[in-house]
């Protein structure tokens, strides 16, 4: 066990390595940094409620930016070291496939975690140029992206761990938009005539994720207040459903002939 824990850390430190000089990364990173402090240009542009414009754009920057690098990059990690053949080396060592997966999965959200810390101090700063501080539902918000970003980074992995880095990429990345879009999927299935369109709505909604749980976005950005135990709901909900993934991401990995 202590020797699967050392690999798994040691997999996890060489990920972060890796990524650190990793450009698209980086571009990313940029991108939405950029995006952030163009929120006040664009909040000058109105009359009043400049920290409404500044927290809609801010967080939507966070989060896309997160995903981004969630999938494009974690995707890479699995799928794109497959494809690569650049995984036998390192599968060569004394470390079980598991391991290598897991501690890959670690390293991407070590720098998911720093990226979105980084995105927040940023967005912290244009609010206070504008007058504005930061408040608890908007930290609140902030965390339950990071949630999600590794809700998304786990599916990734998933995806990764049986097909090519093209289709991982196009298979987790539609599973992001449907998963905001769940709520119009079961009112579909609640108002179709079709037997099987009802079934098929409603397995979709029980097995897919419903991300939205994690957006609270219009409740910081409009100062409503935080509903009473959704973070702890929202976070128990992300840490299972992720948990699920690794799991089955793990159990696919091993039984896989990388030949």
């Amino acid at each position: 066990m202590n020797e699967f824990f050392r690999g798994l850390a040691l997999v996890a430190a060489n990920t972060v390595r890796e990524l650190v000089r990793n450009k698209l990364l980086y571009n990313l990173l940029v991108f939405a940094v950029l995006l952030i402090a163009s929120s006040f240009l664009v909040a000058q542009l109105t009359i009043g409620q400049w920290d409404r414009i500044i927290l809609d754009m801010g967080l939507a920057a966070i989060e896309i930016s997160g995903v981004l690098v969630a999938v494009l990059i974690g995707v890479g990690l699995v799928a794109g070291e497959i494809d690569r053949r650049t995984v036998f080396p390192t599968l060569a060592k004394p470390l079980t496939r598991g391991g290598f997966l897991l501690g890959r999965y670690a390293g991407l959200l070590a720098m998911l975690a720093v990226n979105v810390v980084i995105m927040m101090a940023v967005l912290t700063a244009m609010l206070r140029i504008a007058d504005y501080q930061l408040t608890r539902v908007v930290v609140a918000a902030a965390f339950l992206i990071l949630l999600e970003l590794a809700v998304m980074a786990a599916t990734a992995m998933f995806f990764g761990s049986f097909t090519t880095p093209v289709l991982a990429t196009a298979f987790s990345l539609s599973l992001f938009l449907i998963g905001h879009l769940l709520g119009d999927l079961q009112a579909f299935g609640s108002r179709t005539h079709s037997g099987l369109a009802r079934a098929l709505a409603t397995a979709a909604y029980r097995l897919l994720p419903d991300l939205e749980l994690f957006n609270l976005k219009s409740l910081a950005s409009n100062e409503l207040p935080l509903p009473p135990g959704l973070t702890s709901t929202a976070t128990l909900y992300g840490v299972a459903y992720t948990g699920v993934l690794l799991v089955l991401a793990v159990t696919i990995f091993r039984a896989r002939d990388l030949k």
